[in-house]
């Protein structure tokens, strides 16, 4: 009866023991689920993440907040949470516009020199003379590669895969103008003659030296467009100059040789170079308007408080530029005083002199300013009645163009 009870005692032992002992591993398990929890929610609603830019994002609500800035926006930003710190906010900036500069470098064509393995397929030929011979060209490897003048990209005709027969150079203006993904070109030596017009029946020469500019546009690394036509501004105001809308016909597709590609880029171009040469025009716009907006009429002297001399003026001036179509807008004399002139060898007393300036409005309704001069011959005793010494050429600040306001 003892062994019974004892055994009864021991099972019941058991089970409570056991079940206390699930219970605490249920109870230790719950704890450190609750604990994960907690910390991944504590983790979720408090942790805060700092880029490579310097800025913060609210990781629970990242998927929701703002990624992409523009430059002045980011500023902004940074401004805000770094508001005593400049050197932080240039640094941020800084590595800001460096990733941005990289990721648009990820679609900009390979920058290493290269050859392309193939001949690649001309759209149309051009015709190629070199030394007494000419001859058509429709098949060239584009070699890209960089000198000391910048980026260039030659073509090498398959009659001659070692002659570099014409020579496209970039620079950092064209770059930065370019648009997204594509590198515009100038072309810098060679010459060919080719077929224009709708019907390819006009006959074109052109080279470097002509009035007629021809560019390039890498599209991709074995794609390569050329094209043409009149341009304004000859590199005036330190950028270059862009080609008048109108007038662009894209001379040749470089590319593979299937006509269906060359037929669809031959479409596609033509929107691409524009934007190009559109971007080309605003920036000389930009920068000539800047140094137009530099030149000013100069202040006025003493002298011109003489009514006389500035009617004297007025009506010389206006007429001699009358003859070139142009009008006469402001004028005013600068001299403070008559300055004399003397024979250098005697010391005798030749004339004396004032000058001026005045703004002219020429027939394409461009604005200039311009100088003159006013003389009075020395008659021994005194000086004779004004004369009309003409307009001043070819000393600045006169002869440079200005805005019209």
């Amino acid at each position: 009866m003892k062994k019974i009870v004892l055994l009864f005692v021991l099972a019941l032992c058991y089970n409570v023991s056991h079940a206390q002992f699930g219970k605490m591993l249920k109870n230790k398990a719950k704890a450190a689920v609750e604990k994960k929890l907690d910390k991944k929610e504590t983790s979720s609603s408090s942790s805060k993440s700092e880029n490579a830019s310097g800025m913060v994002g609210d990781t629970s609500t990242e998927s929701s907040s703002k990624t992409e800035y523009t430059d002045e926006e980011f500023k902004a930003e940074l401004a805000k949470k770094y508001p005593n710190d400049q050197a932080k906010q240039d640094l941020y900036y800084q590595k800001y516009l460096e990733k941005k500069q990289q990721e648009a470098g990820a679609n900009k064509p390979k920058s290493a020199n290269t050859v392309s393995d193939d001949f690649l397929y001309m759209s149309y030929p051009f015709a190629m003379t070199k030394g007494m011979s000419a001859v058509g060209v429709d098949r060239v490897k584009l070699r890209r590669q960089m000198t000391d003048m910048g980026d260039n990209v030659d073509l090498l005709p398959a009659q001659d895969p070692d002659y570099a027969w014409l020579r496209f150079l970039t620079t950092p203006e064209l770059v930065a103008m370019s648009p997204e993904g594509y590198i515009g070109y100038e072309l810098v030596s060679g010459m060919f003659t080719t077929k224009v017009g709708a019907d390819r029946s006009q006959t074109l020469e052109l080279g470097t030296g002509m009035p007629i500019l021809v560019r390039g546009m890498l599209i991709a690394d074995d794609v390569f467009v050329i094209y043409a036509a009149s341009h304004q501004g000859g590199h005036a105001f330190n950028v270059p100059s862009y080609m008048i809308q109108d007038d662009i016909t894209i001379l040749n597709v470089i590319g593979k040789g299937e006509q269906q590609f060359h037929l669809e880029w031959l479409e596609k171009a033509k929107p691409i170079v524009k934007e190009f040469e559109a971007t080309l025009k605003a920036n000389y716009d930009a920068a000539a308007k800047s140094t137009m907006d530099a030149i000013k009429m100069p202040k006025a002297g003493s002298m011109n408080s003489n009514a006389s001399l500035v009617s004297f003026a007025k009506e010389n001036v206006s007429k001699t530029i009358a003859k070139d179509g142009a009008k006469l807008l402001k004028l005013n004399i600068e001299s403070n005083d008559w300055s004399i002139v003397k024979n250098k060898y005697t010391g005798r007393i030749l004339y004396r002199w004032i000058k001026g300036a005045f703004t002219e409005k020429n027939k394409n309704n461009d604005c200039y300013l311009q100088g003159f001069l006013i003389k009075q011959q020395y008659n021994g005793s005194g000086y004779g009645s004004s004369q009309f010494g003409g307009v001043i050429h070819g000393q600045m600040p006169y002869g440079q163009k200005m805005n019209c306001e």
